[in-house]
């Protein structure tokens, strides 16, 4: 009994001593990893403030006159100045009556809003478009087909031929097994004539299946990245055919999206400035006498007049103004028609020399834009848009004529929080968490509280986290915890996302 206890006692120690080296190995080979971490301040923003409406016009005012001249025009003289103070019906400028051509201005107008029409068209195609995943992984599965690879035959349980197969049940050919009778090595070789084959059979006293395996691609499948979600998927036959595809998605990421809808939101609005423009040339030639006289509409000032020598036919030549409150109009869309008020402040921004200024809504229109109104947003496309108008200051450099921008952030919108790339995010039975830094330079697990994703790509980081953190890549050595950290800049060069 004595001798059982103790030879128990010595393979408890023994367990102790290999758990314990083992324990070690792993310790020391965890404690040689290092974890890269980035300042979150690199990663994320916390800038973000809702989905802010971008509308676009032009500076107007209630009662003014904007005279556009075509290029090909003749000015014979100009009879005011800046400052002049004018009545209605007195005569403005004088051009060559014959250098004007209206029919050619209405076919221009005409070509250019078809031009619009096709680049609002582009515009709302990108806008339902839906982002591919900008991160794709593929993962190959493959599966293993059992067959019978070859008959075996046996004289007296000595092997003297086999019969092979494909996996598909196909003979191949068959193998006459003999002995050297020197060397006592067992010798293979073919028998192909139908008669060698059958004696072989015909000698056999019993015969075995031997099975083999054949391993084949059975399946490619996408994951997106950010979410591990399947994306794509081709299941394929043991022959390799296609039995069922669906394809990975191809074109373009969020970002890319992002960047055609900037572009196809900037080709409509020069289109659309170039149509006003066009129209203000043809009132300008509407309103010009048979002997060339270009008349005031309104009583007012002139506020601006080109050199008759040297002007710019892309702004206008004269303004005339009988008010000195300006105004921009934009669009909103429906879905935020509740959360715009009159005495609301937009932003505007001029295209001519950047000056901002705040405007104060001053109505709000109660009937949908015929045209569909000059509005986008992130929100649904086919919503019907409502037209505004915001006065601003007319001494903040943006002159009645200028090309704005307006912006908007509807009450209610704004979302204060901390906005970080979906991938640095993983979630586990405790909920998502990131890998951040602790204050003695290990790696943890820090649980957060995740709110929405915008821009397709960023998500909602409610608490947990600050933007004074590290966070590190929470795959591979990013995802153990414990181990050093070792700070950079950026996670892209370091195998995260390169």
């Amino acid at each position: 009994m004595k001798k059982i206890i103790k030879v128990v006692l010595i393979l408890v120690v023994l367990a102790a001593v290999v758990t314990g080296g083992l324990y070690l190995g792993y310790t020391y080979k965890q404690g040689k990893k290092i974890a890269k971490v980035a300042p979150l301040s690199n990663l994320g923003t916390d800038e973000y403030w809702g989905d802010s409406i971008e509308s676009f016009g032009q500076v107007t005012a209630d009662k003014s006159q904007m005279g556009y001249l075509p290029s090909k025009s003749e000015v014979l003289s100009v009879n005011v100045k800046e400052g002049d103070h004018v009545e209605e019906g007195d005569v403005i400028l004088t051009v060559k009556k014959d250098s004007q051509d209206i029919n050619n201005k209405k076919l221009q107008i005409s070509k250019a809003m078809h031009t619009l029409s096709v680049e609002q068209l582009k515009l709302n195609r990108l806008m339902k478009t839906e982002p591919v995943p900008t991160y794709i992984y593929q993962q190959d599965v493959y599966a293993d087909y059992h067959y019978v690879e070859a008959v075996e035959y046996y004289d007296s349980s000595v092997l003297i031929g086999e019969e092979l197969f494909d996996y598909h049940g196909n003979t191949v050919g068959f193998t006459g097994v003999d002995t050297d009778d020197t060397t006592g090595e067992t010798i293979k070789y073919p028998v192909e004539s139908e008669s060698a084959i059958q004696a072989i059979k015909n000698r056999a006293t019993e015969k075995k299946d031997r099975n083999g395996v054949y391993s084949y691609l059975r399946s490619n499948t996408y994951f997106d990245y950010e979410t591990g979600k399947v994306v794509g998927e081709t299941s394929y036959s043991i022959d390799g055919d296609v039995i069922d595809e669906k394809k990975k998605p191809e074109g373009m990421n969020a970002q890319e999206l992002n960047e055609a809808i900037l572009d196809a939101q900037d080709s409509v609005k020069k289109q659309d400035l170039e149509i006003r423009k066009l129209q203000y040339e043809l009132e300008t030639m509407e309103n010009t006498t048979d002997t060339g006289d270009v008349v005031a509409k309104v009583s007012g000032t002139v506020s601006k007049v080109q050199d008759l020598n040297n002007y710019n036919t892309t702004q206008p030549f004269f303004i005339v103004t009988a008010t000195d409150e300006y105004y921009i109009s934009g669009s909103i869309g429906e879905f935020y028609l509740d959360q715009l008020h009159i005495g609301d402040i937009v932003s505007i921004s001029c295209w001519d020399n950047g000056a901002t200024a705040d405007g104060k809504v001053t109505s709000i229109s109660d009937t949908p834009a015929k045209d569909g109104g000059n509005f986008w947003t992130s929100g649904n496309s086919n919503s019907s848009n409502y037209e505004f108008k915001a006065s601003f200051d007319k001494n903040s450099g943006i002159d009645i004529g200028s090309a704005v921008d307006i912006s908007i952030t509807p009450s209610g919108q704004e979302e204060k929080g901390i906005y970080i790339p979906a991938y640095l995010i993983r979630k586990d039975a405790g909920g998502s968490y990131v890998m951040r830094m602790n204050d003695s330079n290990k790696l943890e697990k820090a649980y957060i509280k995740v709110g929405k994703t915008v821009w397709g790509s960023q998500t909602q980081v409610k608490s947990g986290i600050t933007m004074d953190d590290y966070l590190a890549f929470p795959y591979g050595d990013g995802a153990i915890e414990g181990i050093k950290c070792e700070q950079v800049e950026y996670l892209d060069e370091y195998g995260g996302l390169g």
